[in-house]
């Protein structure tokens, strides 16, 4: 109705879950690396939990999006299904063939599994995406656990994403499912997006839709994240019933009026209804004040002899602050001051709650640098290098935890550098890892420990997670025995890692530099210059001169043999096909400078 009024080809706050919309804010990115780690690399179950309209459907046609070629999905939106019909679908989904009219589970699972088999013979992967995962009976959740059964000696066939409300998480506790919990290889948990975030979601939405112009003022923006609570869907709703009014009203931007106007009727309350709350507002207030004036009569009636808590008087030679001390440390005191502290919470209207309270701290770290002038702890270090990250139009926040590390780009900015690449901060809709496929680079998502660092020997982004539950990225540049070096943007500090992995999740991501081949998959048969390419990084990882002809080179036997002899030394599967593993593993065997590495101080 209003698009054409606005300049706009399409709907920008549709509550359709779009990936072209999809913001990748600081949680969606690593909640879509979780995803796409679990397709790509994992095994078992893997969790992704979210309130209401956080936006879980969309990261998973995200995923679906972006799938590697050799990876097959089924993907289930109505789990409210009997374990024979989650089979069934199962198989629909992945246009695997069973007699029509079959009532046996176990028949049916012998089709999928012989099905599994051939793919897995093939170097492809099977995935199953159950959304709404919270509705799945008991049955039906012991039938997933049992198709995780299916398996060859070293891998599991089939790879099974839980997406679904927080109610999930509490389900998957029961005693009942702890064999299916203990499956779970990563969970995630979406949470709203934060007042910063809010606002980048709505001028991204508007941007894709085509509008130019600022449509929303200052204010609007700031009503939004009061209103929404940072929730997607309520953000959508309430900008599209905004964006109605203003067509309704003639208007070219969008007020904190407006705002307070649709979010009256979306609630329920019209003018009538917030008159009623503000003399309940009113009413409270009167009887708080009443009830702490009879209170503090009584305290002063029972002990008399001590100050008054309306007393301004102030001894000599104490500062004001000083007298408050000495005030609070008598009982009467004390007594007084938590009565006028639940009078003034009584008196204060409600507000609606927000996801973001104060500022996160971060526990005390013992750390190593050679500048004397540098603090001496990790709090101290992040309270001196904190800096406001204002925005035009937003409220200035109390800086936090996040200017220090874990920002939307930060760490990724500092990642890339070590590459000696640029990252390019235009594209907000475009995650980091699509940012390094453009300048020739490619990500590795993984969840383990400082060996799994070791094994890769690059520089690694790493999730931490802090006391307050909230999540922010490092880089870890080197390991040194028992010290990890961290960069905090651009500042290199050296902390123990025991104290390091009480907060890391686990969850990594680590750049390399893939050859350019035209095939993904290098396997006995092939020939051309992918091969040429092979033979001559297996001959300098093994020292000898390369003898053959470049033009006309031949993935044979004795080429399986060699790719088996390294992948048996690396620690890898060794199949003989040259797979992604393997090429990394390849690629970081052969000394290259321009390649930083992690067991080297300075990365």
């Amino acid at each position: 109705m209003y698009q054409e009024y606005f300049g706009l080809t399409e709907d920008p706050f549709s509550i359709t879950p779009d990936p072209k919309y999809l913001f990748l804010s600081e949680r969606h990115r690593n909640g879509f690396a979780h995803l796409l780690y679990g397709v790509t690399e994992g095994g078992g179950f893997l969790q992704l939990t979210g309130g209401v309209g956080t936006g879980k459907t969309l990261l998973c046609r995200k995923l679906l999006a972006e799938l590697p070629r050799a990876v097959d999905v089924a993907f289930i939106f109505n789990p409210r299904l009997s374990p024979l019909e989650l089979v069934a679908s199962i198989c629909d989904e992945l246009k695997i063939l069973y007699p029509l009219g079959c009532n046996s589970i176990k028949e049916i699972v012998d089709f999928l599994n012989a099905f599994l088999l051939e793919s897995h013979s093939q170097g492809r992967r099977t995935v199953v995406i159950i959304d709404e995962a919270q509705n799945l009976s008991y049955e039906s959740l012991e039938q997933v656990r049992l198709l995780t059964n299916l398996e060859t000696e070293k891998h599991k066939l089939l790879q099974i994403i839980l997406v679904g409300q927080s109610e999930l998480k509490d389900l998957l506790q029961q005693p009942r499912l702890r064999q299916l919990a203990q499956r779970v290889t990563a969970r995630y948990h979406l949470t709203p997006l934060s007042r910063s975030e809010t606002r980048a979601y709505v001028l991204h939405r508007l941007r894709v839709a085509g509008l130019t112009q600022s449509l929303f003022s200052a204010g609007a923006l700031q009503s939004i994240y009061r209103y929404s609570g940072g929730v997607p869907r309520l953000i959508n709703i309430l900008c599209h019933r905004c964006m109605l009014l203003a067509y309704a009203k003639d208007s070219k931007q969008i007020t904190r009026r407006m705002l307070a106007q649709v979010y009256g009727e979306l609630s329920g309350l019209g003018e009538r209804g917030k008159r009623q709350l503000i003399w309940a507002w009113i009413a409270v207030a009167l009887l708080g004040c009443t009830l702490a004036g009879l209170l503090l009569w009584d305290v002063d009636r029972l002990l008399p002899g001590f100050p008054s808590l309306s007393s301004s008087a102030v001894p000599s030679g104490n500062p004001p602050q000083a007298a408050t001390t000495q005030a609070q440390s008598t009982p009467a005191a004390a007594r007084r001051q938590q009565v006028a502290v639940a009078a003034e919470s009584a008196a204060a209207p409600p507000r609606p709650p927000a996801p973001e309270t104060a500022a996160p701290t971060q526990p005390g770290l013992a750390l190593k640098t050679a500048d004397p002038a540098t603090p001496a702890s990790a709090e101290d270090l992040l309270a001196a290098s904190m800096e406001p990250a204002g925005e035009p139009g937003a409220v200035e926040e109390k800086p936090g935890l996040s200017s220090m590390m874990g920002g939307e780009d930060s760490a990724f900015i500092t990642l890339f550098g070590y590459w000696q690449r640029v990252y390019p901060l235009e594209g907000e809709a475009r995650s980091a890892c699509d940012k390094a496929e453009e300048v020739g680079l490619s990500c590795i998502y993984g969840r383990g420990s400082w060996q799994s660092l070791v094994y890769y020997d690059r520089p690694a982004v790493l999730e931490l997670i802090m006391d307050d539950g909230q999540h922010y990225n490092v880089v870890a540049t080197a390991l040194t025995g028992d010290l990890v070096t961290l960069d905090l943007n651009g500042r290199r500090f050296e902390f123990p890692r025991s104290e390091i992995a009480q907060l890391w999740s686990g969850s990594y991501i680590i750049l390399w530099r893939p050859p350019k081949l035209s095939s993904e998959r290098l396997s006995i048969g092939q020939v051309g210059q992918d091969v040429a390419w092979l033979i001559s990084m297996l001959d300098r990882i093994e020292g000898i001169e390369t003898r053959f002809d470049p033009t006309n080179a031949e993935f044979d036997l004795e080429t399986q043999r060699r790719v088996m002899r390294f992948q048996r030394a690396r620690g890898l599967i060794a199949d003989g096909v040259v797979g992604k593993q393997t090429l990394i593993q390849l690629n970081g065997s052969v000394a290259d400078s321009t390649k930083p590495v992690l067991l080297r101080t300075g990365g």
